[in-house]
């Protein structure tokens, strides 16, 4: 493994779309849900953990376990992400669901995406069968979202974010490039809202670094953006542009557009890049500590806003389950 795979974590880049937006994650995997979530359920991430029955004993560990209640129905849906298709274990994805069976006494819905799949994949375990005498004793199976299978046309008008966040790994002719590109870049713009420009950064960032195009190919994709409507393509240029000017990658791109150089594009990037991944970690602590805690006491919002140390907020996001109060964090805080 070289060290830019090393250094690109594809598990917590999914894991970070799915908690931000659980709910199009579910849909997206399974449409029929839409009618279950049009009813507002309250949703709520538990323990990432199987609770062990004794000290001595093994724990998994699951990406995204999620329980969403509406009146008396609830429901464990359990979101996996596996980049690589070769390290899936279906033995293991069984063990999980039956423990969160056991602990929340629901029914668990399994959905593991695979960026790398197509649909034409025959050696991807699909179920675990065991019967004798014509006789069935155990039966399982999940949702798998194969996305190298799933033709990317089919949602460049898509209203689900995380549909057109997964463009990128969709399949589609080199034809239809510059519109895939397109629907994706443009999915920041009309479906996050306008006042989060960290999080549109971040998606911006996913959709640059999984769709690795050449400076000459994002040199292509401004002539294509030129060639639209005049004040389409001026408003969607200038709001991209605020967004990388914030995440400090604007000179990189200015650099790549205008001389198709990608060695510009790069020196940009990676100036921003550091600044980018502090961004990412000190906004998911935001969005989890209130999850777990309740509002952020007016306190500790600007100390935690302020906290520049990537290392400090990476250990706050590990313990994050097992804080159990807002003092718990002012007294890690000082």
């Amino acid at each position: 493994m070289d060290a830019q795979a090393q250094a690109t974590s594809h598990d917590q880049n999914f894991k970070m779309l799915i908690v931000e937006n659980t709910r199009d994650a579910i849909t997206f995997a399974l449409p029929k849900c839409e009618t279950f979530f049009q009813r507002e359920p309250e949703i709520e991430f538990i323990r990432e953990e199987t609770i062990k029955a004794f000290f001595a004993d093994s724990f998994f560990r699951m990406d995204v376990p999620v329980l969403a209640k509406y009146e008396q129905a609830a429901f464990v849906f359990l979101l996996e992400h596996q980049h690589d298709p070769y390290a899936f274990s279906i033995h293991h994805l069984a063990r999980c669901v039956s423990h969160l069976e056991e602990q929340y006494g629901r029914d668990v819905i399994p959905i593991v995406y695979f960026p790398n799949v197509s649909a034409k994949n025959k050696t991807l375990p699909r179920e675990i069968k065991s019967a004798f005498f014509g006789k069935r004793y155990h039966y399982f199976t999940y949702q798998p979202v194969l996305l190298r299978g799933m033709p990317a046309k089919k949602y460049l008008n898509s209203k689900n974010v995380f549909a057109r966040l997964m463009l990128p790994f969709m399949q589609y002719s080199q034809a239809d490039w510059l519109k895939i590109v397109d629907s994706a870049l443009q999915s920041v713009i009309e479906l996050v809202e306008p006042g989060k420009r960290v999080r549109q950064g971040k998606y911006l960032d996913f959709l640059m670094h999984y769709f690795n195009l050449s400076a000459e190919k994002w040199n292509e994709y401004r002539s294509y953006k030129q060639r639209q409507k005049e004040s389409e393509a001026k408003e969607m240029s200038e709001i991209i542009s605020d967004i990388l000017k914030r995440q400090g990658w604007q000179e990189g791109w200015e650099k790549g557009m205008e001389k198709g150089i990608e060695k510009g594009i790069e020196t940009g990037l990676v100036s921003g890049l550091e600044r980018g991944k502090l961004a990412e970690a000190r906004n998911l602590l935001m969005l989890l500590l209130p999850k777990k805690l309740g509002p952020i006491p007016p306190a500790l919002e600007m100390p935690l806003r302020e906290v520049d140390d990537i290392e400090f907020i990476n250990d706050l996001l590990a313990r994050v389950l097992e804080i159990r109060d807002w003092s718990e964090v002012e007294r890690l805080l000082q």
